[in-house]
């Protein structure tokens, strides 16, 4: 009996205990909490990073006890959101617009904020009582060493992928009608690599006993990488528009570079690829991925070079987009001068199909990989036509690949966005 009546004063003067602990405006053990908001852009300060994974780490004076608002919504797919691998007190995500909400303790001051979407990531300190926990707008830095994520692309003589990372905020883009430069990368302002074939990825220059393309996160290459135009000189704030003859030979890699390009793929490396430099892909990765040419090959061999580069020239199409997420988030981004992307069925509009583009079948059946099919259109090819996927993507190993059969610049250049440009602008941050 005496037994009882002790345990009953000890679990007494716990129950005291506890309480004189708590906070008693919030309930026993309970801390108060804000809602924080912001806005995640990329580097150009206005462009939305949608999907977007923004966390407080929880090591040290930033352990903190919240919990996070919207991680998934009808804005955001479920298949953008990733979790952090580090230790976190709290994480949300980016809406399609770029917002975040979540809620934080009222006794935080400045707290580390950490920011990651594909291979970018970077963090900021913000005062998360500043203006009611209204943050405003958090802008990714566009100096590569303020982030983590290397880029390089390679010059081709039909497409410049180099224009869209310069909108994007990783340069400067020309706004002088005047110059040469208008609506293009201004030289000497990126925050990449450029390389003027593709031969200096397949080299060793810095001496670390590895290929220089393991050097970078992501690498561009362009259509006509390595190719000479038809015509060497253009128009101003225009490109060459027409192929010239492709030159099998000047593209071909070598056992050793395509092994290489495997491995760096698998490794987490990310690769695009536009028109005429689908041989990067189909010489590497040839069961993913059914372009144009012999049906009589099994997935694993690869088809003859160029045989799939047999589009119709002065084609346009309305692509239908394929994936909700990247549908969304055009409708909260402009084109041209402040217009939607998007037409009024949804589609976006895509031209710059120059004769001899390379036509995709399909994902391969069985392909070792899912293929994600972002774009398809009703286009026109030597022989035939129909609806045909024009962006598409992969993963292979822990990296990925990307691939559009249409120029990302269209042939006149412009310092507003044209909608397959923002494609590929979504993409990057893929």
């Amino acid at each position: 009996m005496k037994t009882n009546i002790y345990i009953t004063i000890l679990m007494a003067a716990l129950l005291l205990s506890l309480q004189a602990c708590g906070d008693n405006s919030s309930g026993p053990g309970e801390t108060e909490t804000t809602e924080v908001k912001g806005t995640i852009t990329a580097p150009d300060g206005e462009t939305p990073l949608s999907g977007a994974t923004v966390f407080i780490p929880g090591e040290g004076a930033n352990k903190i006890v919240a919990k996070a608002k919207g991680i998934a919504s009808s804005t955001t797919n479920a298949q953008d959101c990733k979790e952090p691998t580090e230790s976190y007190s709290v994480y949300t995500c980016t809406e399609a617009d770029g917002s975040f909400t979540f809620d934080v303790p009222v006794t935080s001051g400045n707290v580390l904020l950490k920011i990651f979407k594909g291979i970018f990531s970077f963090e900021q300190t913000v005062d998360v009582n500043a203006e009611g926990g209204e943050l405003g707008e958090i802008n990714m830095p566009s100096a590569s060493e303020s982030f983590d994520g290397e880029i390089a692309v390679v010059e081709g003589s039909y497409d410049r992928m180099q224009d869209i990372l310069a909108k994007v905020g990783f340069g400067e883009v020309g706004t002088d009608e005047n110059d040469y430069n208008f609506g293009r990368l201004v030289p000497g302002t990126e925050q990449f690599d450029i390389f003027g074939n593709t031969s200096g990825l397949f080299t060793d220059e810095d001496g670390d006993g590895e290929k220089d393309l393991f050097n970078y996160d992501i690498i561009f290459i362009n259509c006509g990488a390595n190719e000479s135009p038809l015509n060497q000189k253009a128009t101003p704030h225009t490109h060459n528009h027409v192929h010239g003859k492709s030159s099998g030979s000047a593209t071909t890699l070598s056992e050793e570079d395509r092994t290489a390009l495997k491995d760096y793929v698998e490794s987490g490396g990310i690769l695009y690829t536009t028109d005429w430099a689908y041989d990067y892909i189909e010489q590497v990765f040839p069961s993913y991925v059914d372009y144009h040419g012999d049906d009589s090959k099994s997935a694993n061999e690869p088809e003859e070079w160029n045989n799939a580069q047999v589009g119709n020239s002065g084609i346009e199409t309305d692509g239908a987009l394929l994936q909700t997420n990247m549908e969304t988030w055009l409708e909260n981004v402009t084109c041209f001068d402040g217009e939607s992307c998007l037409n009024d069925d949804d589609t976006v509009h895509i031209t710059d199909f120059l004769g001899g583009w390379a036509v995709i079948e399909g994902a391969h059946s069985g392909a070792s990989s899912d293929v994600t099919q972002w774009v398809e259109g009703d286009v026109a090819w030597s022989g035939g036509s129909g609806v045909r996927p024009l962006t598409v993507s992969f993963q292979a190993g822990d990296g990925s690949v990307f691939y559009s059969s249409y120029h990302t610049v269209e042939s006149e250049h412009t310092p507003n966005w044209r909608p397959q440009e923002r494609v590929l602008q979504f993409l990057v941050f893929e």
